[in-house]
């Protein structure tokens, strides 16, 4: 894979957030892959040194965009890629800022102001999104195969619930639910209270995915309401300390964008380590 330097003056904290988070999401906020990591460096001469201590890697400042057209045209470049003055990147001004505070200087109809719109908009919905299922795929061949006494999972879509089904619920000891936007908290608790699931569910202004009972067995959904499961509203980037032998349902959250814009690709996945060295005797998924 190939690591990503960005130059920064530290002088634009929005912009160089917006920098980093748009190296893994594209204009139309779809996760891409062109880089796995990000380092910010006050040169570019500090840029090069770093850079040829690693395989691949591309150099940037901060305000700089780089368009589908220049990922595909370096998808199997190697070595060190120049983006500074490639005609294929988009510039930000060094004074953009990006945020809701006030409104950007960019013109209607600029690429500039379409990728920071769209950004924001991805932001605010966030803010009160109910997931009725996941985007991600269950893969249980990645969960290693241990004694689980505890099982602490997102609010979100079916997973926790298919979680403690694959552990069995005779052989833990606890179950949370958790997560920390209220709304979506609410929802799975209102799951949990039927012992057979209502064929609709609350009517909510920002969803995402569709609500299908139909694809949940009844049987075992009677033992998850029978369960009796905590609801807790936990922030994952508090750090907080879970039981020992726990199996901790994180998802994406680190790698989410509305997170990453949010504290930066740095922080977040510097937390994500603290969050695993904080619980050694658990497994993070």
């Amino acid at each position: 894979m190939r690591t990503a330097f960005i130059v920064d003056n530290g002088t634009n904290e929005s912009l160089l957030r917006f920098t980093e988070t748009k190296l893994f999401f594209d204009a139309k906020n779809q996760g891409i892959s062109f880089v796995n990591n990000v380092e910010i460096v006050p040169t570019i001469d500090s840029a090069i040194q770093m850079a040829n201590a690693v395989d691949n890697s591309v150099i940037l400042y901060t305000g700089n965009f780089l368009t589908t057209t220049f990922r595909n045209k370096h998808a199997n470049t190697q070595g060190i890629i120049f983006a500074t003055n490639d005609t294929d990147i988009i510039k930000f001004d060094n004074d953009t800022y990006v945020g809701l505070k006030k409104k950007s200087h960019y013109l209607p109809g600029s690429k500039q102001l379409y990728i920071i719109e769209n950004l924001l908009k991805t932001c605010l919905r966030n803010q009160r999104l109910v997931y009725l299922e996941n985007t991600e795929d269950l893969n249980l061949e990645k969960i290693p195969k241990q004694e689980y006494h505890h099982l602490f999972g997102l609010a979100s879509g079916w997973k926790t619930f298919e979680l403690a089904d694959y552990i069995g619920f005779n052989k833990l000891e606890s179950i949370t639910v958790y997560d920390r936007n209220v709304e979506q908290l609410n929802y799975a608790q209102w799951l949990h209270s039927h012992s057979e699931l209502p064929d609709e569910c609350p009517k909510y202004k920002n969803v995402c995915g569709i609500y299908d009972p139909t694809c949940i067995y009844k049987e075992v959904w009677k033992q998850w309401s029978r369960f009796p499961v905590n609801f807790k509203k936990i922030n994952l980037f508090d750090i907080p300390v879970f039981p020992d032998q726990s199996l901790i349902w994180v998802s994406n959250v680190f790698h989410y964008e509305p997170n990453i814009f949010d504290l930066g690709w740095k922080k977040c996945n510097n937390m994500r380590s603290q969050l695993i060295n904080s619980n050694k005797d658990s497994t993070i998924l």
